[in-house]
């Protein structure tokens, strides 16, 4: 039986919880303003990085073969990993958290691109079919929140540059080749980060330490995620050294110099909050899980406080 909310709980999951919902009205704001109003329109028009097969196709070819990379299948066997990463650490409900995250994250955005056209409201540029928030920009964001809630809290900040690394090559990429635009990679961002924050705000309100670990599993579950992120980092940087190639689209491109920075640093900012926020709830001085404090209890049973 789930043991009640306590004031200590409420307070460690605050913070999380604010940081879910203020992500989730960033997203829909920004998704007004660069959808439903002309201004909004141009400027983000103006900031794709204009990269086609026609003109550089090299430089396209490239950055769409580093994003084919990004599908429905390396999402599920990713997620797996993860998951059973959380799983060998002895922590199901992290696991559970970070299934939460992706098949929330990933979901919302499906559903979004369905019901948001994007009006035509900048010199007859026609109705767009739905495409905020970014699908592949969701995909590799939601990987990296997970990656930060089942590593251990020693991990979670090279977890976090990994991943954010990862996600913010991935945005950078689909707007050099006109997929979307910065919006649409800003609103991913915001909408993983509302999923992280308001998943791992139930799952700390509901007593389990985002830090803690079995003793008996705690090494290889380190061991493991250390791997797991170190590999990733890896990955990133081979791959977007080999096929990332937007530099071209850079040459006076002012405009989208600046969307592309913009994306980088939303990327950057977001992961931080959000890594600071899990950090900050793993080291709270709420109440322990009961099970824990039974076991300990059992384990020592002369000691005091």
């Amino acid at each position: 039986m789930a043991s009640p909310l306590t004031p200590d709980r409420l307070r460690a999951a605050g913070p999380l919880a604010a940081l879910g919902a203020l992500a989730a009205v960033a997203a829909a704001v920004i998704g007004m303003v660069a959808i439903g109003t002309s201004l909004g329109q141009r400027l983000d028009d103006g900031a794709r990085g204009g990269v086609s097969a026609w003109w550089d196709p090299e430089a396209y070819g490239a950055t769409s073969r580093f994003l084919d990379t990004i599908s429905v299948a390396s999402l599920a066997i990713l997620g797996a990993v993860l998951m059973a990463t959380a799983l060998v650490r002895g922590r199901p409900r992290l696991a559970i958290a970070a299934g939460a995250v992706l098949l929330g994250a990933n979901l919302t955005t499906q559903v979004l691109k369905e019901v948001v056209d994007r009006p035509d409201l900048v010199e007859g540029a026609g109705v767009g079919p739905g495409s905020f928030p970014s699908g592949h920009t969701t995909v590799a964001m939601s990987l990296a929140m997970a990656l930060v809630i089942v590593v251990p809290p020693a991990l979670r900040w090279i977890a976090a540059v990994g991943g954010c690394a990862y996600a913010a090559s991935v945005g950078i990429a689909v707007v050099a080749i006109d997929w979307h635009r910065p919006s649409e990679v800003v609103g991913a961002y915001l909408v993983v980060v509302a999923w992280t924050g308001l998943v791992m705000a139930g799952l700390v309100a509901s007593g389990e330490d985002p830090g803690g670990a079995d003793a008996r599993l705690g090494g290889l579950g380190a061991a493991l995620a250390a791997a797991m992120a170190g590999v990733f980092a890896i990955v990133v940087w081979v791959e977007a050294a080999r096929r990332l190639d937007v530099g071209s689209a850079i040459d006076d491109r002012t405009a989208f110099a600046a969307g592309a920075a913009a994306c980088a640093l939303a990327c950057a900012l977001l992961g931080a909050v959000t890594t600071a926020a899990i950090q900050r709830a793993s080291s709270s001085p709420r109440a322990v899980p009961q099970a824990r404090v039974r076991r300990d209890a059992r384990r020592h049973p002369h000691r005091r406080g």
